[in-house]
C-alpha cells in the first residue's frame, strides 16, 4: 500500500497540540523563565508581542530555547483563561515526512485545524498559528513545490485576528521567503532569541533575587532622566551613577554569592545552563556529554542551516573556524592574510560569507577595529562561552581551575553581553537596534569594546586581573580625549580592589563590578 506523505503533519496534529485535551496540564515545561518570556508573553501586562503586528519571527540557533519560549506562551495564556483551541502548533523538526510537499501539507493541517478545532473556541478568540522551524520547508530548489511564504501570505490575509509566529536558525531564512511571497514589512518583526544571560542564570539560582525590592532592572539605564543616554546628551555622569549605584545596594547583601556564580556560567555558557533540568548551581554537575551534545548541536546547524546561504561553498571550513576562535578565545586579533593562507580563501570569502554566515547563526561574530575603514585583521568571539569550552575541551573543571582561562572567557561573555547592551540602548532610543561592537587600539593601550549611542561612542574596559586595572584606565581616557566620547565605563573584576564598588577613576569613566555589569545587559 503507497503512502500519501501529505497526510502525515494532519495525523500528527492531535499529537502535537496535546492541550487540545488537556488543557493546562498537558504541559512539561521547566519553571523557569528566560527573559526572553517576558518581553514576548507580557504577563503581567495585556496583549503579548505575538499580537503586535500579523507576524512574528523567532530566530537563533538550536537549542537556544526557542520552541520552549512558545509552549511556555501557549501555556500561560491557557492558564490565564484562553481556550486551548486557539492555538495550533506545527513542529516540522519532528518529522521529515513533514516536509515533503510541504506547501500542500501545511495547507491541509490549517484547513484541518479550521474545520475540526478552532470552531470548538469563543467566536471572538483571536487565533495563534505557531510554525516551529519553518526553515526546515524551504524549497528553494524545488520549483514545483510552492515555498511556505505564499501559504503565510494567504493565512495574513484573514481572519484579522489571526497571529502567526515563526521559528528558525536566521533571519535570512525568515525575511528572504516573506519578501519573496510580497509580504510588507509593517505585517512583521523578527526577534533574535540569544543564550541565557547571566541575569537569568542567576535568577534561577536565586528567586529571591527577582523580587521587587532586588531586581536589578536594566531599564532606567537604557532610558529616562538617568540613563546612558540622557549622560551622553547632557555630558553629566551623575545620573548613570547614582542609578547603578542604587542597584547595587539593592543586590549588596548577596554580592558574594552573586560573585562565586560567575565562574559557573562561564564555564556552562547560556546554553547548557539553560537545558539542564532544574538550577545547576556548579559545573562539577555536568557530564562530557552535556559539552558533547551543544558541540553537535552547532555542527548539526551547520550542516543543515549553512546550505540556504548560497555564498558557502565549504561548509566545513565554518566549523574550522569555530575552533579557531575556540583555541584563541579572542585574546587577539587574526590578520585576514593568516586566514586566507590557513583556509586557502580570498580575504572576500572569510569577511563576506563565512563570518556573515556565522552571525546570521548567532554562532561567532567577528570584530574589527573602531573608526578603521580598511581594517587588516578580526577578532572572534564565540557567542557563548559553554561552546567555546565544548570545542577547546570539553572540561568545566578547565575553567574552574585556571584563572587565566577564566580571565580570557570573561571577556568572551562581557562582549555578547555588551551586544546585548548596545542592542537594549539604541532600541530605546529609536536608533539603529543591531549596533557593531568593536575594539580600539590606542598608545596608551586596548579599549576591549566600543558601540556607538547615536553618533556617539561609548568606551567599555575589562580590568578583570588587578594587574590591567590602570593599564585600562589610561586606554579609556585616551579613547575619550581622542573622540571626544563623555562616558565610559571601566568593568572591575572581584580580584580587582578599590575603595567603592561604584566609583569614578576620573570625571569620564564609571567604575562597577563585572557581575553587575553582566546583570545591567
Amino acid at each position: 500500500m503507497a503512502l500519501d506523505a501529505g497526510d502525515a503533519l494532519v495525523e500528527s496534529l492531535h499529537e502535537h497540540n496535546l492541550w487540545w485535551d488537556d488543557g493546562a496540564d498537558a504541559f512539561d515545561l521547566p519553571v523557569r523563565h528566560k527573559s526572553d518570556f517576558y518581553h514576548l508573553a507580557r504577563p503581567h501586562a495585556s496583549g503579548s508581542q505575538f499580537e503586535d503586528q500579523p507576524i512574528l519571527a523567532l530566530v537563533g540557533r538550536r537549542g537556544v530555547g526557542k520552541t520552549t519560549l512558545l509552549h511556555q506562551f501557549i501555556h500561560h495564556r491557557i492558564d490565564a483563561g484562553d481556550a486551548p483551541e486557539r492555538f495550533l502548533y506545527l513542529p516540522f523538526d519532528a518529522n521529515p515526512l513533514y516536509q515533503l510537499q510541504s506547501d500542500e501539507q501545511l495547507a491541509r493541517a490549517i484547513r484541518y485545524y479550521e474545520s475540526r478545532v478552532y470552531g470548538r473556541a469563543p467566536d471572538d478568540a483571536p487565533q495563534f498559528i505557531l510554525l516551529d522551524d519553518i526553515h526546515q520547508i524551504e524549497h528553494a530548489n524545488k520549483p514545483t513545490i510552492d515555498g511556505w511564504g505564499t501559504v503565510v501570505a494567504d493565512l495574513i490575509d484573514e481572519p484579522p485576528d489571526r497571529h502567526l509566529v515563526l521559528t528558525a536558525s536566521a533571519d535570512v531564512q525568515i525575511t528572504r521567503e516573506l519578501t519573496d511571497s510580497d509580504i510588507p514589512q509593517d505585517a512583521y518583526d523578527v526577534q533574535p532569541i540569544l543564550p541565557e544571560k547571566f541575569r537569568d542564570y542567576l535568577f534561577t539560582l536565586y528567586p529571591d533575587l527577582e523580587a521587587e525590592e532586588t531586581r536589578v532592572s536594566p531599564s532606567s539605564i537604557r532610558t529616562g532622566i538617568n540613563s546612558l543616554p540622557a549622560a551622553i546628551d547632557d555630558g553629566d555622569l551623575s545620573g548613570p551613577i547614582t542609578e547603578i549605584q542604587e542597584k547595587y545596594e539593592k543586590v549588596a547583601d548577596a554580592e558574594a554569592r552573586i560573585q562565586s556564580q560567575v565562574v559557573e556560567y562561564l564555564a556552562m555558557g547560556g546554553i547548557i545552563s539553560y537545558e539542564q533540568d532544574g538550577a545547576v548551581d556548579s559545573a562539577r554537575e555536568l557530564s562530557d556529554d552535556d559539552y558533547t551534545q551543544l558541540r553537535d548541536n552547532v555542527r548539526t546547524a551547520l550542516y543543515q542551516d549553512v546550505p540556504g546561504f548560497e555564498s558557502i561553498q565549504t561548509i566545513a571550513d565554518l566549523e574550522r573556524l569555530c575552533a579557531l576562535a575556540a583555541r584563541n578565545r579572542a585574546t587577539e586579533s587574526f590578520r585576514y592574510q593568516e586566514l586566507v593562507e590557513l583556509f586557502d580563501v580570498d580575504r572576500r570569502t572569510i569577511a563576506d560569507s563565512y563570518l556573515p554566515a556565522l552571525a546570521e547563526l548567532y554562532v561567532l561574530t567577528g570584530v574589527t577595529e573602531y573608526d578603521n575603514s580598511r581594517p587588516r585583521g578580526v577578532r572572534l568571539y564565540l557567542r557563548d562561552t559553554g561552546l567555546v569550552n565544548a570545542l577547546a575541551d570539553g572540561a568545566p573543571s578547565t575553567v574552574r581551575n585556571d584563572f587565566q582561562r577564566e580571565a580570557e572567557l570573561a571577556r568572551i561573555a562581557a562582549f555578547d553581553h555588551t551586544m546585548r547592551f548596545a542592542y537594549g540602548v539604541n532600541a530605546t532610543q529609536r536608533t539603529d537596534p543591531t549596533p557593531a561592537v568593536q575594539y580600539w587600539r590606542g598608545r596608551e593601550g586596548e579599549v576591549d569594546f566600543v558601540f556607538e549611542v547615536g553618533n556617539t561612542p561609548v568606551p567599555i574596559g575589562l580590568a578583570y586581573r588587578s594587574r590591567t586595572r590602570e593599564t585600562t584606565i589610561e586606554a579609556l581616557q585616551e579613547f575619550q580625549d581622542t573622540y571626544d566620547a563623555p562616558i565610559g565605563f571601566l568593568l572591575a573584576g572581584d580580584t580587582v580592589r578599590g575603595t567603592e564598588p561604584i566609583q569614578q577613576p576620573n570625571d569620564g569613566i564609571i567604575e562597577l563590578p563585572y557581575w553587575l555589569y553582566l546583570l545591567l545587559c
